[in-house]
């Protein structure tokens, strides 16, 4: 929460995709009519049972005489319905539970609006400071208040628990800054330290201490104003001629308790949800399974939740997995796998595309439990396998670039330990399709910082420094220079 973020070019993605670290001011933020088109339109609010409601009544912030900060702020808002009516849509399927957490902690019912000037309401909005999530925790935030993030699941992205650790992060904030909520969210953006340094700085200078008087960041300085505007639109719609979509003021998910491992791609067919709502509300799993232990919760449609619920008494458990996932160790080969897990080699094989029976340490396979079924070990994402056999003057490299896949993928899915590759042999390629494509692919624009290099930043969002030059067709041996932008290509869920 304390690095500004790259640039993102959200073309791909069926809704706008705006990465809250740069916390930009409005008028930085580029919302296409080609995007917003995608939109269903809101129903104007018109009774006292609506969600907005509700929120104004649990309101805490003074937005007497707000200074002009905060009038430019919410003006551009105002120039800018589309926006509005962009984020509002986006914040519709967490926003009630968002205001109901926030009540039954007392906190201000404003902090409900936070999300649309953290990451306009996306729950895999992600900074390439690793800020990820509705509330953008940055990795060592989220550790200090029990976000969980392994290969299966990024609890920075769960809706549920990231709510839960921000509470308790503004509710520390608040209680550090003396119940002084402007600091708190100038901390919750900047840093506790800046925050701190800066109030001791004006306090032994004789000048004031309170958020507008202190030197803050630019970026913190248009972040708190940016909220303010948000609840003064919020709390007088009509006085500033803008409509509010109709959002109930009733849950839109339930949230359904797992004690064993399942398929997601089992969970929508049983459930009947559709693919893109069901990781719009779970997007914190990673892979095409929820981890292999441990309770875990989904989150569905209300409309689908009953049937889910009797579906899970009544089905055996193995019934809910069609592979175990397992890591490669030191010392493993690939027929005391099979043996381990009862399996035939050839099944393992065919599933997991090996051409040898070479394997790596770390090596994810999927042990299946029967011969037909068929998956994919990422999620959110469809597949189709191809074999290519390699023909004189190929590269891996070109290979990749030719399947619109990467290096590193290729390297994983035949597992080889270097880019060395013979005419003849067979290499297995899995292909996303054009839905998985659109759905996680992002095109980001990267900045260099002092001592960056092509390894670390291919390590940070796990590509390949061969994509990374070709893309952006530079030498491995040139020196990255600070301040130089790097066109990239990441996939949301695997980062």
């Amino acid at each position: 929460m304390e690095e500004s973020a790259p640039t993102i070019d959200a073309t791909p993605a069926p809704l706008i995709d705006v990465l809250s670290e740069e916390h930009l001011a409005p008028a930085d933020h580029q919302v296409t009519e080609a995007l917003l088109s995608t939109l269903e339109e809101p129903v104007t609010a018109s009774g006292p049972e609506d969600l907005w409601q509700r929120i104004r009544s649990g309101y805490q912030l003074d937005l007497n005489n707000l200074p002009d900060a905060v009038t430019k702020q919410r003006q551009w808002y105002i120039n800018n319905p589309s926006y509005l009516k962009a984020v509002f849509s986006r914040a519709e399927p967490f926003i009630y539970y968002i205001t109901e957490q926030l009540e039954q902690a007392g906190l201000p019912l404003e902090l409900a609006l936070l999300p649309i000037v953290e990451s306009t309401y996306d729950p895999l909005a992600y900074s390439p400071s690793h800020a990820a999530g509705l509330w953008q925790f940055i990795p060592s935030t989220a550790k200090q208040f029990g976000l969980e993030r392994n290969r299966w699941y990024d609890g920075r992205r769960d809706v549920v628990s990231s709510t839960n650790a921000a509470i308790k992060y503004l509710s520390y904030l608040n209680n550090r800054f003396d119940n002084d909520w402007l600091l708190a969210l100038a901390a919750y953006n900047s840093g506790e330290g800046y925050v701190s340094k800066s109030i001791l700085k004006n306090r032994k200078a004789g000048k004031p201490v309170d958020f507008w008087s202190i030197r803050l960041p630019k970026e913190t300085r248009n972040y708190v104003p940016q909220l303010l505007a948000l609840a003064s639109l919020i709390d007088a719609p009509s006085a500033h001629k803008i409509e509010l979509p109709f959002i109930a003021n009733s849950p839109y998910f339930e949230l359904i308790e797992i004690e064993h491992q399942v398929s997601l791609q089992k969970v929508m067919e049983v459930s009947g949800v559709n693919e893109t709502l069901f990781y719009r509300l779970n997007p914190a799993f990673r892979r095409s399974t929820t981890p292999p232990t441990g309770q875990h919760t989904l989150l569905f449609p209300l409309e689908n939740a009953d049937s889910f619920r009797q579906s899970l008494k009544t089905t055996s458990q193995k019934d809910w997995i069609p592979h175990t996932e397992y890591a490669v160790v030191q010392g493993d080969t690939l027929s005391q796998i099979a043996e381990k897990f009862d399996t035939p080699l050839s099944w393992i094989k065919v599933r997991n595309s090996l051409n040898s029976s070479l394997l790596k340490i770390g090596q994810i396979l999927l042990i299946p439990h029967d011969e037909g079924t068929k998956t994919s070990t990422d999620a959110g994402s469809s597949f189709k396998n191809t074999r290519y056999k390699v023909v004189g003057g190929d590269s891996l490299s070109d290979i990749a670039l030719r399947f619109k896949t990467s290096v590193k993928s290729l390297q994983r899915q035949n597992g080889l330990s270097s880019d060395m590759i013979k005419i003849d042999q067979y290499l297995s390629i899995r292909i996303a399709t054009k839905k998985s494509v659109d759905e996680n692919l992002r095109k980001l624009f990267y900045k260099v910082r002092t001592g960056d290099s092509l390894y670390m930043i291919a390590a940070k969002f796990d590509l390949d420094i061969k994509d990374i030059t070709g893309w952006n067709n530079i030498s491995r041996d040139k020196y990255l220079q600070p301040g130089q932008r790097l066109t990239l290509f990441v996939n949301r869920l695997r980062i």
